[in-house]
């Protein structure tokens, strides 16, 4: 009886407010979370409410959520390379809000706030006072705007820490549970990180099973995690391969990337290749988030084990298993991208070590006092030029067919604006997603472009080809091949350039900063009579 006396006070003292126990009042919280609101609208909306243009690997997601707006099953109709939880958030959402620019951009500020909220949740369970909010601001101000995408990397690792901020507030049978849901919710979103991340927290189940003192609770523990997890992935993953095929799933989920995605990006030669070149003052000051996320992103779960190994007598043992799972499941995210550890993938698995770093520097030494005002006085600055910039730098606005649209990139702005003056909704059109979406183009469903490797396969040429030529699209966009290199052995794009050059013209060059490399715009030629 004591021991389950015991039991019952160790979860009602873990589920009591640990925000309020670290010194955090609810004001502040407040106060904190309204700031992060601010920062957030900003690096999304104009002030005077207009969203900004999302361009990036987000639009390939936010593409694919349309076409299954419109009745198409992911994996028979269209590849995707991860699984279908991203696809089917942003499907959920257009469905409920519409497809308009405003959504797209208030997605970004919503997973900004939840995911500061679950930094700051966990901080409070591993530091106390002030500290509290110092992970979170970094967080936003040098990880979440050095690499705002919203792709599934970054709505997995949400979902990861969530399981994490649960787990961490009792391993009673029903976080348990949850937690493996919230598992199973990171595989859904990203095979490869949500598995790792099960196997993280099954393998701290095990470590940590000597707290409950008796097998069968062990086990209870075990089966509570693992089962609600089976069932969730079985669940959603069994109705795609009912409507797509075994075969079909299995290939795009399983096989594709090893054989297929391939190059440098998907390569550990990525590693620092995007460090930006520093020569001058703005410069070295636009580095700083890059010699952050580089060097806490893996290294300080080496400098955070050592720590808890040399203390292991003092710390306290709540607190110190917490850290252990924050450990466990920071080392799997950080696996999950180091075949590829390309600087974006880097800051999306990047908030588990902020949180570490911040435990690290949480000491009394006079050096970690110092460099904690050196970190607050980093974010505010950062936070506060980010802001300004954005409010006072250039912009353009588009009435575009999904809502009125701002621009702060002018190049990219004369490339919407010329297409958005001779061409109307519907169209069909391909090769450039972002364009689709935003001016409400019909593309194919098969796949959204057709690059120089083994990207993109054989049949998923053959069928564009099919389209375009079923349906006449008039533009197709196209980057010129001598820019981008010789197409490797593994290409399979020269039937559609063949086709390209045969049927239309080059009628715009437009010359776009951002990826280094002109884009071209091919129109159809007029048929012959």
């Amino acid at each position: 009886m004591p021991q389950a006396q015991d039991s019952r006070s160790f979860i009602a003292k873990e589920t009591s407010s640990p925000l309020q126990k670290s010194g955090l009042s609810r004001f502040a919280l407040m106060v904190s979370m309204f700031v992060a609101l601010v920062f957030l609208y900003l690096r999304g909306f104009l002030l005077s409410g207009v969203p900004l243009v999302a361009v990036g690997d987000e639009d390939l997601f936010l593409g694919r959520a349309v076409h299954i707006l419109h009745g198409s099953v992911m994996y028979r109709d269209f590849f995707e390379l991860v699984t279908p939880g991203t696809d089917l958030l942003y499907a959920a959402v257009f469905r409920l809000f519409g497809v308009h620019a405003w959504v797209i951009q208030a997605c970004g500020v919503a997973f900004g706030l939840a995911m500061f909220y679950v930094v700051t949740s966990i901080a409070a369970k591993i530091v106390r006072g002030p500290f509290v909010l110092l992970p979170g601001a970094l967080f936003l101000v040098f990880d979440l705007n050095s690499a705002h995408d919203l792709t599934h990397h970054w709505f997995s690792t949400l979902a990861a820490l969530i399981a994490v901020n649960v787990l961490m507030g009792g391993e009673g049978a029903v976080r348990v549970a949850w937690a493996g849901v919230f598992c199973a919710l990171a595989t859904l979103l990203t095979q490869t990180q949500g598995a790792l991340v099960f196997t993280a927290m099954l393998v701290y189940l095990l470590w940590n099973r000597g707290s409950t003192g008796e097998a069968n609770t062990t086990r209870a523990r075990l089966a509570a995690f693992v089962l609600p997890y089976a069932a969730v992935v079985a669940g959603v993953l069994g109705y795609y391969v009912y409507r797509a095929g075994l075969h079909v799933v299995f290939f795009d989920l399983v096989e594709f990337a090893p054989r297929f995605l391939t190059g440098d990006v998907n390569s550990p030669r990525t590693y620092l290749h995007q460090f930006p070149r520093v020569s001058g003052p703005g410069d070295a000051f636009r580095a700083i988030p890059y010699v952050f996320i580089y060097a806490v992103v893996p290294y300080v779960y080496f400098a955070g084990l050592y720590q808890l190994w040399r203390t292991r007598t003092d710390a306290p043992q709540g607190q110190r298993r917490h850290l252990m799972l924050l450990h466990l499941v920071g080392l799997a995210l950080f696996l999950s991208i180091v075949s590829g550890p390309r600087f974006f993938r880097l800051c999306t698995v990047a908030p588990p070590a902020i949180l570490v770093f911040v435990w690290l520097c949480s000491g009394a030494a006079r050096m970690m006092t110092v460099v904690r005002g050196v970190l607050w006085t980093a974010t505010a600055v950062f936070a506060v030029v980010l802001s300004v910039h954005r409010v006072t730098q250039w912009h353009g606005v588009l009435d575009l067919p999904i809502g009125r649209t701002a621009f702060v990139d002018r190049l990219q702005f004369n490339e919407f604006r010329w297409l958005a003056e001779h061409t109307q909704p519907h169209e069909p059109f391909f090769n450039k997603t972002a364009l689709s979406l935003y001016l409400a183009l019909d593309t194919p469903e098969v796949v959204e472009f057709i690059n120089e490797d083994g990207f993109t396969r054989p049949e998923q040429v053959t069928a564009v080809l099919a389209w375009l030529e079923d349906h006449r699209a008039r533009f197709i966009v196209m980057f010129p091949q001598d820019s981008r290199g010789a197409a490797t052995t593994l290409s399979n794009s020269a039937p559609f350039r063949r086709y390209v050059q045969e049927n239309y013209h080059l009628t715009q060059v437009f010359p776009l900063e951002e990826q280094g490399a002109p884009e071209e715009l091919w129109e159809r030629r007029a048929q012959r009579p």
